[in-house]
């Protein structure tokens, strides 16, 4: 679970929503840098076995450890999900910027819209009693998914720039 660089969105009622659930799950939480939802979260008494965290640069293992993604609908974080071909579940935006990231992520078929906590546990139990559904919304990811994006951007400036 992942409210972005600052921790943004329902993240702690959305968590506690899916550890009540029944779901037999193991969460990783990055906070980013909001003190007050680490701490939040540190006090709550889970039922699953949680991992919280604040800011940091092990995204890319996070991910690749993951069966899903719950998260704000930053573009990094979608780029990144996607890359590593993860189930996206959207539960929060900032209203116009990001709207164009939901379009995107629904139109592809790489995630969903789950704007409240119930929204999301339903989606995560139909993807985990669903094996096929999932399996499919993962090739829409690695089909959505530019891994090279960044290099090809790279090179079409330095060839612009005679380098």
């Amino acid at each position: 679970m992942v409210g972005g660089g600052d921790g943004m969105g329902p993240l702690a009622k959305t968590a506690q929503a899916i550890d009540s659930s029944g779901l037999d799950v193991g969460l990783v939480i990055v906070c980013g840098r909001n003190q007050s939802l680490n701490t939040t979260l540190e006090a709550y008494r889970w039922e699953n076995p949680v991992n919280i965290c604040g800011f940091t640069h092990d995204m890319p293992n996070f991910m690749r450890a993951s069966d899903f993604i719950v998260t704000k609908a930053g573009p990094g974080t979608i780029a990144e999900a996607l890359n590593a071909e993860l189930p996206i579940i959207l539960y929060s935006k900032l209203p116009g910027q990001e709207d164009g990231n939901v379009t995107f992520v629904e139109e592809e078929g790489a995630g969903v819209w789950a704007p409240t906590p119930q929204a999301v546990v339903r989606t995560l139990t139909r993807w985990i009693s669903r094996p096929e559904e999932r399996k499919k919304v993962i090739e829409n990811c690695r089909r959505a998914g530019k891994p090279q994006a960044a290099r090809t951007i790279a090179h079409i400036i330095g060839e612009k720039l005679g380098l």
